[in-house]
């Protein structure tokens, strides 16, 4: 009796395994190929211009950076995979437990002794930037809220109610300080709300006041840093903006760019002589000369101004492909898989991360050719800096997520 116990057991484990190997196939066919191959591409070239640009420091320790990044690679390519897996609909009911303890890191990060401090701004914790994860649980928030109850929203409240989700993080964020990151969360809420189909009027005051306050912050500065301006009302003008003393010089930096090369404006100077100086085919991988040199600051070449690195070494066909790649390899097929989605909350999920990216790829970039002030945005899987790189590929895992689960979502699971 026991034997028959025993292989009817086995049986039944191996009906269930082949169950679950079946599953899993299913959902490996419905991945979008080309998303995948660039979420897995663009870290690696990352990882390669991180270790160029950490060439030109000082010590054996900060020359190996780049493979604690290439660690972190690792575990994001493992959490892409995670999150792709798992039906979005699933965890996305854990939102509010999520934007509430994402809340709760952002203010441990404030408090002295919890939260640690470099460079004048406490963002870490634990060894990581509360302020990174922070932008996806505004998008999973939001996502759960419209994706529910779009149509008791679409009024002037629904607007009011998201800015507040987005702007409570908002300003925890910038008490760190950290002005770029809570900048994005902007756009990102407009983007979720026409994708909602919220009144336009309703987005139409959002998008009006973002771009008053834009305009206020800076004619406030252009007044107040103009040739002959009173210094007592110049004082008086700056305090009104709210800005950070740093953060006013480089407002000043973009509006009066040949002022101050040599200090304020150095890094942008240096970056976009970079930029130029790769020429059409670039200087060659590991041959650029601006940061090897430092001219451009090795504080800064492998993050925050990766980009020039980037377009020196492979010049502006390798800066175009580079562009490509991220419209047609992450921007398109996100929006792609949005569309093809047949539940709203997936739908806002995909608008909400390629809003993300492409804010980041728009404001790192204009700020190394000063199109944009510059505001210390990673540039998305290239930049050095874990827990950046952690999020980034969390939010590929998420449009993939959508693109297994939100189309024809029971077939997946019919077997």
């Amino acid at each position: 009796m026991g034997f028959f116990v025993h292989f009817y057991r086995n049986q039944l484990y191996t009906y269930e395994m082949e169950a679950w190997y079946q599953q899993l196939w299913e959902k490996m066919k419905r991945l979008n190929l080309t998303l995948l191959i660039v979420s897995l591409l663009l870290p690696i070239v990352g990882v390669m211009f991180v270790k160029s640009a950490c060439s030109a420091r000082a010590t054996v320790a900060l020359q190996s950076l780049w493979m604690g990044q290439l660690e972190f690679v690792f575990w994001g390519i493992v959490l892409m995979f995670a999150l792709a897996f798992w039906d979005y609909r699933r965890w996305v009911k854990l939102a509010p437990w999520v934007y509430v303890g994402i809340l709760g890191t952002l203010i441990l990060v404030l408090i002295p002794g919890i939260g640690v401090e470099r460079m004048g701004a406490r963002r870490w914790l634990f060894g990581l930037q509360p302020s990174e994860p922070a932008k996806l649980a505004v998008v999973m928030i939001l996502s759960w809220l419209l994706g529910r109850h779009v149509e008791r929203y679409r009024n002037f409240r629904g607007l009011c109610l998201c800015g507040l989700l987005a702007g409570i993080p908002a300003i925890l964020i910038l008490l760190e300080p950290d002005l770029g990151t809570a900048l994005v969360l902007g756009p990102t809420v407009l983007a979720m709300l026409f994708a909602a189909r919220i009144s336009p009027k309703v987005v139409g005051i959002g998008v009006l006041a973002l771009v008053l306050t834009a305009t206020y912050e800076l004619t406030l500065v252009k007044i107040a840093k103009a040739e002959g301006t009173d210094p007592a009302r110049s004082e008086q003008l700056l305090k009104w903006t709210g800005l950070r003393p740093h953060q006013i010089d480089r407002v000043e930096t973009f509006l009066y760019p040949q002022r101050d090369p040599y200090k304020t404006g150095y890094n942008a100077r240096q970056s976009e002589i970079a930029v130029g100086s790769g020429g059409t085919w670039g200087k060659g991988y590991g041959r650029g000369v601006q940061h090897r040199l430092g001219y451009l600051p090795v504080a800064v070449s492998m993050n925050d101004f990766i980009f020039p690195v980037v377009a020196e070494e492979t010049g502006f066909v390798g800066s175009t492909i580079l562009l490509a790649v991220y419209f047609f390899g992450l921007l398109l097929p996100g929006v792609i898989i949005g569309v093809r989605c047949v539940d709203n909350r997936g739908k806002l999920l995909c608008i909400g991360v390629v809003t993300l990216i492409f804010c980041h790829v728009f404001i790192n970039i204009g700020m190394t050719v000063r199109i944009v002030p510059i505001t210390g945005l990673p540039l998305p899987f290239i930049s050095q800096g874990g827990t950046f790189m952690l999020v980034m590929m969390m939010a590929t895992g998420i449009l993939q997520s959508v693109a297994i689960h939100g189309r024809n979502v029971e077939a997946v699971f019919r077997r």
